[in-house]
C-alpha cells in the first residue's frame, strides 16, 4: 500500500477523517480549474506566510491544491457571508471548500462575548452552505486547527494580560474553538455535505491535543499557535484534493 494512502483511518472517510504524511512539496491537484473556490480567513489565505515562512511564501493549502483562493485575514463568517455573492456566487463555482470559524470564536475582552455567537454561526454556514446547494454546487466543510493555547496566549499578553483568563471558564482557548468546529461538523452531518476534519485530523497526527504534541507535530506556527505551518498546508491540501478527486473523477 502507498505510504501516504496507509494514513486513510478505516471507517472515518465518511466524515472526513484523512490523515497524510505529505512534504512541503506536495504536487498540485489532479483537478486543474478555476471552478473550485476555497473561503476561508487567514489559513485560507496564507498572507501570514510571507513574514513568518519566508521560504514558503505562497504555500498555502489553495495554491497547493490549484484552485482559486478567497480567503481574508481575519474574517469572521459575518464579514464572510457579505462578500459570498461576489467572492464565491459570481464566480459560478462547481465547487467550494469553506474553513472558517477561529476568528467567530475569539472572545472580546471588553464585552465577554465571541466575535460572533454559535447561533449567529451556525446561521452563517448554514445559510452559506444551502445557498450553494441549491445551485447543485458542492461543497466541502472543514473544521479548523487546533491552537498552541500556550504560544497564543504568550503572543497576546502583553496587549491582554488577562488572555488566558478570558477562556478558563470555557475550557481554555483550544477547547472553545472546537466547540465551533463542533457547529461545523453539524451542519455538514444535518446538510449531506462532505466535512475534512482538520482537527482531528491534526490531533491524530501529533498523538494528542497538547501543546507539546502540537508543537512537535510541526502542522501549527510557532508565533502565534493560530496558523497553519507550510506544512499544515500541505496536509490539508492533500484531503482537499482527496475529495475534489472523487467529487469530479472525470476532470483530471
Amino acid at each position: 500500500m502507498n505510504k501516504v494512502k496507509k494514513w486513510l483511518v478505516s471507517g472515518m472517510a465518511a466524515v472526513g477523517l484523512l490523515i497524510s504524511s505529505v512534504p512541503f512539496n506536495i504536487e498540485a491537484a489532479t483537478i486543474k480549474t478555476d471552478r473550485v473556490v476555497a473561503f476561508g480567513d487567514s489559513n485560507t489565505s496564507g498572507s501570514y506566510l510571507p513574514k513568518e515562512f519566508p521560504k514558503y511564501p505562497t504555500h498555502n493549502w489553495p495554491n497547493v491544491a490549484g484552485v482559486v483562493n478567497k480567503g481574508v485575514s481575519g474574517n469572521t463568517t459575518d464579514q464572510a457571508i457579505k462578500r459570498f455573492k461576489k467572492d464565491v456566487l459570481d464566480l459560478n463555482p462547481a465547487a467550494v471548500v469553506m474553513m472558517f470559524g477561529l476568528n467567530d470564536a475569539l472572545i472580546n475582552s471588553t464585552t465577554g462575548q465571541p466575535q460572533v455567537s454559535k447561533a449567529q454561526f451556525e446561521k452563517n454556514l448554514t445559510s452559506m452552505v444551502l445557498q450553494l446547494k441549491e445551485r447543485h454546487t458542492k461543497v466541502i466543510l472543514m473544521t479548523n486547527l487546533p491552537v498552541n493555547e500556550g504560544v497564543y496566549y504568550k503572543y497576546h499578553s502583553a496587549n491582554n494580560p488577562k488572555i488566558r483568563e478570558i477562556y478558563a471558564d470555557k475550557g481554555g482557548l483550544r477547547k472553545w474553538e472546537n466547540s465551533y468546529n463542533d457547529i461545523i461538523r453539524k451542519v455538514a452531518k444535518t446538510h449531506k455535505v462532505q466535512l475534512v476534519d482538520n482537527y482531528a485530523n491534526a490531533v491524530l497526527k501529533a498523538g494528542n491535543a497538547t501543546d507539546t504534541r502540537i508543537s512537535k507535530s510541526g502542522l501549527v506556527d510557532p508565533l502565534l499557535g493560530f496558523h497553519w505551518t507550510p506544512k499544515g498546508h500541505s496536509m490539508v491540501a492533500y484531503s482537499v484534493n482527496h475529495y475534489l478527486n472523487q467529487m469530479f473523477p472525470y476532470a483530471k
